[in-house]
């Protein structure tokens, strides 16, 4: 790759590439990223958009935690089966809405593992509303941060709500 094609102008990201450089020789040069450049926003809208419609099947009780989480961090059953060590029959059953309720306590904490949350994140949606586009409004409005906090208790976990200054 010539030096001309390589460079991009994108100061968030940067990369190291070796190309060819006009005189001939290959050598290093500093450059952005393309992908995250050109497909990084786009990205991040389908997974926010992704994430609300989830969301609200959640809410209407249409899919249950565990399908939840397997779908946004990109499990299939094989591999969520492997990551808790519970058999696929029971993974597959634990995303039916009648069956989520069979699930052991023991088999939630695997699950709350597996997807790095907390087990009470299984049973609750924390929900944050955008307050950025309230606060122009309202200027009195500040954006706030949810923060959770595991303990060293498994079942407990610390949610913390602050004001963004």
């Amino acid at each position: 790759m010539k030096e001309k094609e390589a460079y991009v102008d994108f100061e968030p990201q940067q990369l190291i590439m070796y190309v060819e450089k006009e005189d001939g020789t290959f050598g290093p040069i500093q450059t952005g990223s393309y992908i995250s450049k050109n497909y990084l926003d786009d990205f991040w809208e389908k997974t926010i958009k992704l994430r609300n419609s989830l969301l609200e099947k959640l809410k209407k009780n249409e899919i249950t935690a565990i399908y939840f989480y397997k779908t946004i961090h990109d499990f299939n059953d094989v591999e969520l089966s492997r990551r808790t060590k519970i058999p696929v029959r029971k993974v597959k059953q634990h995303q039916k809405v009648d069956r989520f309720k069979t699930a052991k306590l023991a088999d939630l904490q695997k699950y709350a593992y597996a997807f790095d949350i907390p087990v009470s994140n299984l049973l609750q949606a924390i929900v944050v509303e955008d307050n950025e586009k309230k606060a122009d409004s309202d200027k009195s409005k500040q954006p706030i941060i949810v923060k959770q906090t595991r303990t060293e208790n498994p079942f407990v976990v610390i949610t913390k709500i602050e004001l963004n200054k």
